[in-house]
C-alpha cells in the first residue's frame, strides 16, 4: 500500500474535485484510480463516485478492477436504501397508533424524498424526531415490536435521557438495524439550545407515507449543527459532500440564501453556519453568494481569531489521508476538534464527570 501522505492528500482532493466536476475522473490513471478508491471507502464515499461515474459516462471505460470495485459499490449503496426505506416501513407500522408527528432526518429524510444526495449514500442507522412529551409512548411501541436497549448500563441510560437530545439507540432483535430517537438536534447540556417546536412548525409532508421531513433550510442547518457544533469531525468528509448536494438542491429558490440566513438566526445557529460557508466552499468548491458572505463577515468580526483556527482545523481534520496514518498536524487539528465537540456539549463539571466515569470504565474493562 502507498502510504505517503501527500499521495493520500492528492487521492483525497481528486476525489472532492471529481465529485464536484467528474470531469477530473475521465483523466485518471489505474494508480490513481487505486489510491482513490481506497480514499472513497473509508471516508464512505465510494458509492457516490460509482453513482457520478456512472452518470458521467465513466465507468465502462474504467480498468475491470477498478469498475468491479464501484459496480460493488453501487450495489451495497442500493441494498442499503432498499433496507432503509424497508426498516422505515417497519417503523411507521409499530408507531401507528400513535398521534404525534414523526419527522425523517438526515439519511432516512434523504432517501424518502428521493433527494439527489442520497443516490450512493450508506445509511448506519434511522433517525427521527418526535416532540419531547411522545417520547416514552414511541420507546414503548418499538419495544413493543422488536427492539431492544443498545446502551445497557444505568449510567449511559441516564446520560441520554437526563443530557443528550434522543434516547438510548434502539436495535431490531431480528434485523440488527438501529432506530435514534431525537426529540431535538443538540443536547440539552449544550452551548446552543433550540427550540425544537420551531422544527414542527416548518416541517412538511413526505413523500412517504405517515412521515414528515424537514423544511428545506432546516434540513441544511441540520448538517451544519451536526458537523460544525455537536459532531466529532474524524471521518465526517461526508458531510460535507452531503452540505454541498443539499446546498445544490434547495439552492436553486431564489429566496433560499435568505431564507437560511433568516431561519439560521431564528435558531440561533449563525455561528456553526458561518464556519460551513467557510469550510464548504474551500473544500468542496461549494458556490456561496457573495452578499451572504459579506453578511456573515458582518456578523461574525468579533469571532475572527477563532474562525482562522476553525476553519484551518477543520480543513486538515476533513481532508486528513489518514488510511496510513496523518501528519502530526493534522492528528493535532482532529485532536483539537474533538475536545471542542465535547466541550460544547457539557458544562465543566458534567464534563469531567463524564469524562472520569468513562475512563474509570474504560479502565476496567481493559
Amino acid at each position: 500500500m502507498d502510504c505517503h501522505g501527500d499521495s493520500l492528500l492528492m487521492a483525497v482532493e481528486t476525489l472532492l474535485a471529481g465529485l464536484a466536476s467528474p470531469a477530473v475522473f475521465r483523466s485518471l490513471e489505474e494508480e490513481d484510480w487505486d489510491r482513490l478508491v481506497r480514499v472513497a471507502r473509508r471516508n464512505n464515499l465510494l458509492g457516490r463516485v460509482a453513482c457520478v461515474a456512472q452518470d458521467a459516462g465513466i465507468t465502462d471505460r474504467l480498468p475491470v478492477r477498478i469498475r468491479r470495485h464501484l459496480e460493488a459499490a453501487a450495489r451495497l449503496a442500493d441494498a442499503h436504501r432498499r433496507a432503509l426505506l424497508w426498516e422505515l416501513d417497519r417503523i411507521r407500522w409499530a408507531l401507528r397508533d400513535m398521534d404525534g408527528p414523526v419527522v425523517l432526518l438526515k439519511g432516512a429524510a434523504y432517501a424518502a424524498e428521493g433527494l439527489e444526495v442520497a443516490r450512493g449514500r450508506l445509511s448506519a442507522d434511522v433517525d427521527i424526531l418526535v416532540r419531547r412529551r411522545d417520547l416514552p409512548a414511541v420507546e414503548r411501541a418499538l419495544l413493543d415490536k422488536g427492539w431492544e436497549p443498545v446502551k445497557e448500563s444505568d449510567y449511559d441510560q441516564a446520560y441520554y435521557r437526563k443530557w443528550m437530545h434522543e434516547l438510548p439507540p434502539l436495535r431490531h432483535k431480528d434485523r440488527g438495524s438501529v432506530v435514534d430517537v431525537h426529540h431535538n438536534i443538540l443536547p440539552l447540556t449544550g452551548r446552543i439550545r433550540i427550540d425544537s417546536r420551531l422544527f414542527f412548525q416548518a416541517a412538511r409532508k413526505s413523500r412517504l407515507d405517515g412521515y414528515l421531513v424537514l423544511g428545506g433550510e432546516d434540513m441544511v442547518l441540520h448538517n451544519v449543527v451536526h458537523l460544525f457544533q455537536d459532531g466529532v469531525v474524524t471521518g465526517s468528509l461526508r458531510d460535507v459532500v452531503d452540505l454541498d448536494a443539499l446546498i445544490a438542491h434547495w439552492g436553486r429558490r431564489a429566496s433560499f440564501w435568505d431564507d437560511l440566513l433568516a431561519r439560521a438566526s431564528q435558531l440561533g445557529v449563525e455561528r456553526p453556519l458561518a464556519y460551513a460557508l467557510w469550510v464548504a466552499p474551500r473544500i468542496m468548491g461549494t458556490p456561496v453568494p457573495g452578499g451572504v458572505v459579506e453578511e456573515l463577515e458582518r456578523k461574525a468580526i468579533r469571532w475572527q481569531v477563532i474562525r482562522r483556527i476553525m476553519v484551518g482545523a477543520m480543513e486538515r481534520a476533513l481532508t486528513a489521508g489518514d488510511l496510513c496514518g496523518m501528519g502530526p498536524l493534522a492528528a493535532l487539528s482532529q485532536w483539537f476538534l474533538y475536545l471542542r465537540s465535547h466541550w460544547l456539549r457539557m458544562p465543566p463539571l458534567l464534563l469531567a464527570r463524564h469524562a472520569l466515569f468513562k475512563s474509570a470504565r474504560s479502565l476496567r474493562s481493559s
